[in-house]
């Protein structure tokens, strides 16, 4: 199932850390540290098309501090953590966890063959936190050194338990946490350090998932089909701002089949927008019996406020998120472990 490796590497990259260090402020990280704790290398930096020998189909980038700031999904961040944290319990590895990203400038993560390939990418990870003192639930470590290995650029250490990944920690730049295939490739490229710039995701203020085409199965059928026939890649960005805007933007091979896209996304977010203001006319005339949701589009006519336009093969969709959505998620609650709702 795609993400379950991804979700691991993740947890396990910044499961815990050692309880008797004091936290460091958001500032001091990795990537301020002093500069002779940097190994750097001149030259081109490895891009994460280099690891993967291609595209990886699937690449989520955030930046976790933005997101905290931002003054829509800041909220719903710190409301997350708060249900992260009462769900787990304080000692928990899905809490520590949580702790460490959320101070963790950048998390790139990538996979293709439906993650039999993966890698997770932490930069400006807080300094305070040791990879050797990195424990689980038990109190056991996560992650052990390499026997033998004697590099100073970077160094390699494997999981306590059997499985088959790896993490590459080079000093005062990133983690990067590696799975599958890829470990080889990883090893291999980090081995005498590199640059800054190695392994970057897509360039986001907040967060960014790019897809492949074939990923979104139903944009292929009935009315849709238009937009994901030869829909090579999807990517969906969230914005900074008060407004919550979304941007989706969809890749096509030439400018025709864009067009052709265009033009049934049009129909459909003008379809929504006539719905919207047909309740918006109702509402200010009192209408005593409103339609039923379901004949006016249910939940889906914030549809009606999204934008559509094409620049060449790219189609570019902007929509803000529903308020009463962000509002529903900022406020909600999940059961403790064992309790039904």
């Amino acid at each position: 199932m795609r993400g379950r490796g991804l979700s691991f590497l993740v947890a396990t990259a910044v499961a815990g850390c050692a309880p008797h260090r004091a936290p460091s402020s958001p500032a001091q990280s990795t990537s301020s540290a002093s500069s002779k704790h940097v190994t750097t290398l001149e030259g081109p930096a490895p891009t994460l098309e280099t690891l993967f020998a291609g595209r990886p189909d699937v690449v989520l980038t955030l930046h976790p501090p933005s997101l905290a700031r931002d003054s829509v999904y800041g909220p719903l961040l710190r409301r997350a953590s708060e249900l992260a944290s009462a769900y787990a319990g304080p000692t928990t590895l899905g809490t520590t966890a949580l702790a460490v990203l959320e101070r963790t400038e950048e998390i790139v993560v990538a996979e293709s063959d439906h993650g039999k390939s993966a890698v997770v990418v932490l930069r400006g990870v807080p300094a305070d936190v040791d990879p050797l003192e990195i424990v689980d639930t038990a109190g056991q470590p996560v992650w052990h050194p390499v026997r033998g290995d004697v590099r100073t650029a970077s160094r390699e250490l494997e999981p306590a338990e059997k499985t088959d990944a790896a993490l590459f920690v080079v000093s005062g730049l990133m983690w990067v946490v590696a799975s599958g295939p890829i470990i080889p490739k990883a090893r291999a490229l980090l081995l005498e350090g590199t640059t800054k710039g190695a392994f970057v995701g897509d360039e986001t203020p907040l967060v960014s998932l790019s897809l492949p085409g074939d990923a979104l199965p139903q944009l292929r059928k009935g009315a849709l089909a238009t937009v994901g026939a030869s829909l090579l890649r999807t990517n969906v960005a969230l914005t900074a701002g008060s407004q919550g805007l979304v941007i989706a933007k969809f890749a096509y091979p030439d400018a025709a089949a864009a067009a052709s896209a265009e033009g049934t996304l049009l129909a459909v977010t003008l379809a929504f927008r006539h719905r919207l203001e047909e309740a918006v006319q109702r509402a200010e005339s009192h209408d005593p019996e409103p339609k039923p949701a379901a004949s006016q589009g249910g939940g889906l006519n914030w549809l009606g406020a999204a934008k559509v336009d094409r620049e060449g093969p790219l189609v570019l969709v902007r929509a803000p998120l529903p308020r009463p959505w962000l509002e529903a998620l900022e406020h909600a609650d999940v059961p403790e472990p064992g309790h039904a709702p």
